[in-house]
């Protein structure tokens, strides 16, 4: 089935707000906003019984334990205006292993009103087109901190001209691309940990025991005593998911988290303010350049920033001065002879400043970053250290390059060119994806990708559309995904390990091409080996999922583009493929929901203004 989508220019998207928002002569304080949209809805929505998709928030997919993102399909049953909620029925999963309450309350913008309906008296084009706006307002206008402004203050005057131009700006790369990418990931990080902080701050208060009075809630206004009549989703009973597990103290953190993140995207959001941070950025970037420059004297100028041969990084933690020696032994068998070597204190200071297509060698230890910038232009990123200890089976990382995050960043490394990484242990335990494959080659030898081996909803590494990836010699390990590749994809790999996975790889869509060289590759200790999408046609079967037991009987369903073999040890189940005429969303519906799941991360569209 499908569902709505809407292509608008940011300009289209200008005025529904106003006509939404804007009074003549009206002043709106951030307090009213809210009713404004409670009463556009509730002349825009049809009140019950429209069917549609719901795409279950990343924070009850890590509560409930299921990959991300997942999808269900149902009707509504009631829609709750004055909190731009709707009471959700389920219907039917894609996956037989989720398990939901069959009534869920579901935030309205979590919805996707599909195209086939059964009551075709239902005005469901105005109702998906309402949920468009409300969705684009509530994820790219309004702050999760806006509701703490004063109400002597014009928030429409403030901020919703100026916000949508900065999504604008975004969105066509008119902005500095570390400093784009920046804002981005500060702005997928505050939606996070909005819905963290809702979900958690329920939880408390279910835990609370209330009495009848108490259990009477006021709405917006103050005015109309409303009573939850639904359980949260994923709490048929009521009883708290996150209580035992998650203190009050983890909501202070994360509230503190929310009021840094708030003072610097302030400042940010200030169109001046980013033209300032942009030089000074730039200025630091030339007097680096200037100071490499042996002989020069003159100030800092565009002509510093031409375009250079590829030179050398060697970054080493410090050591004792044998074993600094003995690196740089290592990296003599690495590098070309005559290639210019440049030595660094960081890894975080070497990638503010080297070239796209620059090789990077590091040292045993640990190095952290906060990477505001893509990996391309056949450059390369190496450990310093011989293959074998990467992939023994004890480890003691302490003696291993080691590439994490600073913090808890969305992606540890974004690649979107011909790139290589070798030799490297990747710690992703801190991060929701390790790396993010958007275009181009990328390969891959000798390598470690460590994730937290809690998760549901942690990848090791994802492939979108048209991006290619060679794997040699690598192990994978302790992710909800080890390997995901997105329609059109393609994968060469070879002597690689996925274990202790909740899914080793998952081929989303028949136009994936995975190639196992050498029979080589294995699947170990995963609760699912691979996950296929839609991969099986015809009348062979009529069930939803079909089971395997082996790769080569995945290959029958799809020969030309399933290559080689692979063993499965340990592993609960071994293949798993989701008939394509029982899919809840057509091929065109599901990669839109899938590129809208990276909107925080980088994602360039192509709206016109």
């Amino acid at each position: 089935m499908e569902v709505f989508t809407f292509e608008k220019s940011y300009l289209e998207r200008l005025k529904e707000a106003e006509a939404v928002l804007s009074w003549e002569g009206a002043v709106i304080p951030a307090s009213q906003v809210r009713s404004e949209w409670k009463s556009y809805v509730e002349l825009k929505i049809e009140p019950a019984g429209w069917q549609a998709i719901w795409k279950i928030p990343r924070v009850i997919c890590e509560d409930l334990k299921l990959r991300y993102p997942t999808i269900v399909y149902g009707y509504v049953e009631q829609v709750i205006f004055d909190e731009l909620k709707a009471v959700f029925v389920v219907t039917a999963v894609q996956d037989n292993d989720v398990h939901l309450p069959e009534n869920n309350e579901v935030s309205l913008v979590e919805l996707w009103p599909t195209v086939q309906q059964e009551n075709s008296a239902l005005n469901v084009d105005t109702t998906a087109e309402c949920i468009d706006r409300l969705r684009f307002f509530y994820s790219h206008v309004w702050m999760p901190w806006d509701k703490d402004y004063d109400d002597d203050r014009d928030w429409v005057q403030m901020h919703l001209q100026a916000r949508i131009q900065l999504a604008c700006d975004l969105s066509k790369n008119k902005l500095s691309r570390p400093l784009a990418l920046h804002m981005r990931t500060l702005l997928a990080e505050a939606k996070y940990i909005q819905q963290r902080l809702e979900y958690l701050e329920l939880d408390l208060s279910d835990a609370e025991p209330e009495s009848d009075d108490e259990a009477v809630e006021l709405n917006d206004n103050g005015t109309e005593p409303t009573r939850r009549q639904q359980p949260k989703p994923g709490s048929s009973d009521g009883n708290s998911l996150n209580v035992s597990t998650l203190p009050v103290t983890d909501l202070m953190c994360l509230h503190l988290r929310m009021a840094i993140i708030r003072s610097e995207f302030e400042i940010l959001e200030n169109p001046e303010m980013r033209r300032a941070y942009s030089e000074m950025q730039s200025n630091s970037l030339k007097r680096h350049l200037l100071q490499r420059s042996s002989g020069r004297t003159a100030q800092p100028s565009d002509d510093l920033l031409i375009e250079r041969a590829p030179i050398g990084h060697v970054v080493a933690v410090p050591g004792k001065l044998q074993e600094q020696l003995d690196l740089l032994l290592l990296a003599k068998e690495q590098v070309k002879p005559n290639t210019q070597i440049q030595l660094a204190n960081t890894l975080q200071g070497v990638l503010s400043i080297c070239q796209s297509n620059d090789d990077i060698l590091l040292s045993p230890g640990k190095h952290t970053i906060k990477f505001m910038e893509h990996l391309n232009d056949n450059g390369s990123l190496s450990g310093l250290v011989k293959p074998d200890a990467i992939l023994a089976s004890i480890m003691d990382l302490s003696k291993l390059p080691v590439v994490s995050s600073s913090d808890e960043d969305s992606t540890l490394l974004v690649i979107d060119g011909d790139y290589a990484v070798s030799q490297l242990v990747l710690d992703c335990r801190h991060v929701r994806r390790g790396i993010l494959l958007r275009q181009g080659t990328l390969t891959m030898r000798g390598c470690r990708l460590l994730g937290d081996g809690n998760s549901s909803t942690q990848e090791g590494i994802v492939c979108m559309p048209g991006a290619n990836l060679e794997l040699k010699s690598c192990i994978i390990e302790k992710f909800a995904v080890g390997i995901s590749m997105r329609p059109r994809s393609s994968a060469e790999l070879g002597n690689v390990q996925v274990k202790n996975c909740h899914t080793g790889m998952e081929l989303i869509e028949k136009t994936v091409s995975l190639n196992l060289q050498g029979s080589k590759c294995s699947f170990d200790s995963c609760k699912l080996g691979i996950w296929a999408d839609g991969l099986v046609q015809g009348q062979e079967t009529s069930k939803k999922l079909v089971s395997l037991q082996q790769f080569r009987e995945l290959q029958r369903y799809n020969e030309e583009n399933l290559l080689g073999n692979c063993s499965f040890n340990n592993c609960a189940s071994t293949i798993k493929v989701s008939n394509e005429s029982d899919q809840l969303l057509a091929q065109r519906s599901q990669q839109w929901l899938l590129e809208d799941e990276l909107e925080g991360e980088n994602k360039e569209n192509n709206q016109m203004v």
